[in-house]
């Protein structure tokens, strides 16, 4: 099907609203919608609920209560009026006051995150009087509670040709877990864990952990603490420096094929997909059930909170001090430290994370950096101190549990900087001069950065970017919704981000590649940026794989 005959999905019907059926007989590559002759009859939907012990959910937008709809669940309640909050993610107010519940991206069945992906269609903070309506929302979801959920979703998928897609917490900047018209596995509630000791393999012989899908960062680093452990995680893990990627911790993946085979992936048993699933991107290949992963012997972790700004030195002095800050990172990083920082157009934040640093040994690693700072007349404010394990160091500077100072910032920007780049002092001021330019637009200024050194530990093979091993810096210019702007505004200002912005991080960055999980929706060149020189599939299947905004065929079919 050409792409010419595509057309981008905007408001359509709620969940219980039909359209006009047609047929789509002459078009087999295009799914069922609600409303088409070929879409499950309730009795049918009935029949999948029996058969995946009633772990069928009809999706119901958390926003609803703040509109009158078909769903039934509007709140007249007379509250006094508050002022809207600026991030979804945290519990929002509805316009007549009404509390909405902690949206979406961790415990609601149907909603996501991305705004983007929400398209208006049934958010707090549009007027009462308009209507809710599920828009890119599945229209079902399977709380998924083992192998048979999925594989009985699976064949029902099948039979009546409908799309699948697949949500944990929602956090996805893509919109790969949500699509009109779909029928989605939630994994969010597979919260099993189980220490491993002794695991035993040919390629690791040590302790560790096996997770259900839905354990969240936080839920595995306390479990990895009571055992007297760590484990990598998220990018903003900072032991990413001494253990490697989390891609390259991973054991073993038990999954559920699209064919509905129950696998456990290995680098010795079903390797091809192991490799596939280890740094390829979730949500792809299969379904994931759950993850065995390495553990690593806790002890004293040092860290700091270190800052510095153009207060005093003025802004160019600040600029040449980032620059150096990034040239004093290597030696910093190869002790298996790590720094992960924001920086604005005039002040840098950051804070620490030294493993097995006591007090002496923390500020033995700092010198480097205060020393220069020093020399500029820069003083920066800085908090040397030492934790006695990593979990309690993570949640001093990123807590408290289980969600932390996290925010959402839907026109993400991401970039692997070569550490090549900036350890050269010819191309470390591309860099800096990159940076500064980022800062002048106020949308997407301070942003984030994570400094790493990728461990040279063995690992199995794996399909992790070839850039990860490079690297040095992982930045993510993020800008946030204004729902107070109109949806042209931030139409206008999500494509700054992706035509403006990410090709000017590309440009100054040879070398680098944009990270999957942090990146725009509209960014054109997926395929290298996202996989490099590994992808192998034919044409068919990378056309798969790739991220795409949700679409509907031009007679509104969906594919």
């Amino acid at each position: 099907m050409s792409t010419k005959s595509l057309v981008f999905l905007g408001l359509i019907s709620t969940a219980f609203g039909l359209a006009t059926s047609t047929s789509h007989s002459n078009l087999p590559s295009c799914r069922a919608l609600p409303g088409d002759a070929a879409w499950p009859k309730s009795h049918e939907w009935a029949k999948l609920n029996k058969t995946i012990n009633g772990n069928l959910i009809a999706t119901i937008p958390e926003a609803s209560v703040c509109h009158e709809s078909s769903f039934g669940t509007f709140d007249s309640s007379p509250v006094p009026n508050s002022k809207l909050h600026g991030m979804w993610h945290f519990p929002a107010i509805c316009p007549n006051g009404v509390p909405s519940l902690t949206h979406a991206s961790i415990s609601a069945p149907g909603d996501v995150l991305s705004q983007y992906f929400q398209n208006y269609t049934c958010v707090p903070f549009t007027n009462v009087s308009q209507n809710c309506e599920l828009g890119n929302f599945p229209n079902y979801v399977v709380n998924v509670t083992g192998v048979n959920d999925v594989r009985g979703a699976i064949a029902f998928a099948k039979k009546y040709n409908i799309r699948i897609v697949i949500k944990n917490t929602g956090h996805d900047y893509l919109g790969k877990s949500t699509g009109r018209g779909s029928l989605s596995l939630w994994t969010h509630n597979l919260k099993s864990t189980e220490y491993i000791p002794s695991y035993s393999s040919p390629y690791y012989k040590g302790p560790a952990a096996k997770l259900g899908a839905g354990i969240e960062g936080w839920e595995a680093y306390g479990l990895a603490n009571s055992t007297g452990h760590r484990m990598v995680g998220v990018p903003v893990l900072p032991s990413v420096s001494s253990y490697g990627t989390s891609a390259d911790n991973v054991l073993e993946w038990e999954v559920v094929t699209v064919d509905g085979q129950h696998l456990i992936a290995t680098p010795n048993q079903n390797s091809d997909l192991y490799w596939a699933l280890s740094g390829g991107g979730g949500g792809t290949f299969a379904v994931v059930l759950s993850m065995t992963a390495r553990l690593h012997t806790d002890s004293i972790v040092g860290g700091t909170l270190l800052s510095f700004n153009d207060s005093i030195v003025g802004n160019a002095a600040y600029w040449e001090a980032v620059g150096v800050f990034h040239a004093l990172l290597p030696d910093f990083l190869d002790g298996g430290n790590s720094f992960t920082y924001s920086v604005g157009k005039n002040s840098l934040s950051a804070y620490g994370t030294m493993p097995g640093a006591n007090l002496t040994e923390v500020n033995r690693l700092l010198k480097p950096f205060l020393a220069d700072l020093a020399h500029r007349n820069i003083t920066p404010y800085n908090t040397p101190q030492v934790s006695p394990n990593y979990y309690t160091h993570f949640y001093t500077y990123l807590g408290p549990a289980p969600y932390g100072y996290d925010a959402f910032y839907p026109f993400t920007n991401s970039r692997i900087i070569p550490r090549s780049l900036v350890a050269n002092s010819t191309t470390n001021a591309v860099v800096t001069d990159l940076f500064r330019n980022i800062t002048l637009v106020e949308a997407f200024s301070p942003f984030y950065c994570d400094s790493f050194t990728v461990a040279t530990q063995s690992h199995p093979d794996n399909s992790l970017h070839p850039a990860w091993r490079d690297g040095m810096l992982l930045c993510a210019p993020a800008g946030s919704w204004d729902w107070n702007a109109t949806p042209e505004e931030m139409t206008a200002r999500d494509e700054y981000a992706a035509k403006t912005l990410q090709p000017m991080m590309d440009k100054a960055t040879p070398g680098g590649m944009v990270y999957l999980n942090e990146a725009n929706h509209l960014y054109a060149d997926w395929k290298e940026s996202f996989y490099g020189n590994q992808v192998r599939e034919t044409a068919e299947c990378q056309e798969q794989v790739r991220p795409t905004a949700v679409i509907v065929c031009e007679d509104g079919s969906g594919k």
